[in-house]
């Protein structure tokens, strides 16, 4: 099943849209393949799609067939969708969650980038279209 044994349950979308991901990316051209991130596609797509969850071998082959009559169209779709919206912010840089993933991205940064810390000052933000520095209104509040 591939299931992480800490868990009592698993969602079989995660499992179906990884694999749509797979094939999608394998057709793509290669210089353009490398710079897909799966993980960024197969979260996108899952957002869009409803969770199947499982928590017995009964329930996996249930669920998985579902998935493959009910919703293998709608992965297609969501995965293609996710892999044009990666494709337009290719070099988009993000923190990953787990750790394994953070040290493979932070081994790429420079020394410099390492030593400078990431410090937030209050200072230096402020609210668009006002001269008033922190506004009554937070919703707009961008870092210049």
């Amino acid at each position: 099943m591939g299931v992480n044994s800490n868990n009592k349950y698993v969602n079989i979308m995660e499992k179906m849209v990884a694999e749509e991901v797979t094939r999608q990316i394998a057709v793509l051209p290669k210089k353009l393949a490398k710079y897909i991130k799966q993980t960024d596609v197969e979260t996108y797509a899952l957002n869009r799609l409803p969770p199947l969850y499982a928590s017995s071998k009964e329930g996996w082959n249930f669920q998985t067939k579902k998935a493959e009559e009910d919703y293998e169209e709608k992965i297609a779709v969501a995965v293609r969708h996710a892999l044009a919206a990666i494709q337009r912010d290719l070099l988009k840089s993000s923190t990953p969650i787990f750790k394994d993933e953070h040290q493979k991205a932070s081994s790429s940064k420079s020394e410099a980038e390492k030593s400078q810390p990431n410090t937030w000052r209050h200072g230096r933000y402020y609210r668009l279209g006002s001269a008033n520095k922190y506004g009554s209104d937070w919703s707009g509040i961008y870092r210049v």
